[in-house]
């Protein structure tokens, strides 16, 4: 029986697409369970009101996804201690909770309004513990899914490049791109990968900084610290900020920390010793 192969959706229509397929599919589900659970009581409830209010609720769920997902990956890519990303995950949980609330009062108290929710203010107070427990495990999932995806291993993966190629090779999303040695401009650790940050953009690929350091030309990259390494002609200027430590400002702009472990190395390579005169 062939592998499966997950492959990633093809650009922003793909995964508008998938949110809003993937939201649709939760509020059908939810409209039914309602539904089926109202009827099983003996208190049957009309249907299309049902799914209504339930598209309702997820419809701010889909508005909502892009920037909680964009929160979540930048806490992957920025944190490196986990305890702190767990940290990081927590004091986000109360402001998307209350961030959906605070949208479904504003958008559809117009709606729903009546003698139980007089104000906005008022659907707003209902709605939070009302659904608290219910936006609490969608916010869980979303995590878990983010985090799943962000360590699936085929998101990002390193691909062997032939001799003599003055490149790196990266497999992002189900295609292969090449990264130019002269195009990158420094290399970051992002938890559990390295970030290639080249000509304005940043690619994650899941490889350590250490191996891809390992794979890069040891006469044009240096490590500065053990989260960073950047490519030497990079270099604009050294300023020493006490105890053997120093920053590094490169042309890109970055102003990147140089750890004394480094700082002897990274100085012979660039400004390496005189050859003696034969």
């Amino acid at each position: 029986m062939p592998a499966i192969r997950l492959r990633a959706p093809a650009g922003p229509r793909g995964w508008v697409a998938v949110v809003l397929f993937g939201w649709s599919l939760i509020a059908l589900v939810q409209a039914a369970q309602g539904y089926g659970v109202a009827a099983w009581r003996g208190q049957p409830q009309p249907w299309w009101p049902s799914i209504g209010y339930s598209a309702a609720i997820y419809s701010i769920w889909v508005l909502l996804s892009w920037p909680i997902v964009r929160a979540m990956l930048t806490i992957e890519r920025r944190i490196r201690r986990w305890w702190l990303r767990l940290a990081a995950y927590l004091a986000l949980w109360p402001v998307v909770a209350g961030a959906h609330v605070l949208l479904f009062g504003l958008i559809y108290w117009p709606v729903y309004r009546g003698d139980a929710v007089p104000t906005r203010g008022a659907m707003v107070e209902l709605m939070f513990v009302r659904n608290f427990d219910s936006n609490t495990m969608l916010y869980a999932a979303l995590v878990a899914l983010t985090i799943g995806w962000t360590r699936w291993p085929r998101r990002a993966e390193p691909v062997q490049r032939p001799a003599n190629d003055d490149a790196l090779l990266i497999r992002a999303r189900g295609r292969v791109q090449r990264i130019p040695f002269a195009a990158i401009d420094w290399i970051g650790a992002a938890g559990d990968y390295a970030e290639i940050h080249s000509e304005g953009r940043a690619y994650l690929i899941e490889e350590s900084l250490t191996s891809l350091a390992a794979r890069l030309p040891a006469d044009d990259f240096a490590r500065i610290h053990r989260g960073a390494l950047i490519r030497l002609d990079r270099v604009r200027a050294i300023d020493p900020i006490g105890r053997g430590d120093a920053h590094v400002r490169l042309t890109t702009g970055q102003d990147l920390r140089l750890s004394r472990r480094f700082r002897e190395n990274l100085a012979t390579l660039l400004h390496p010793p005189a050859q003696p005169a034969e």
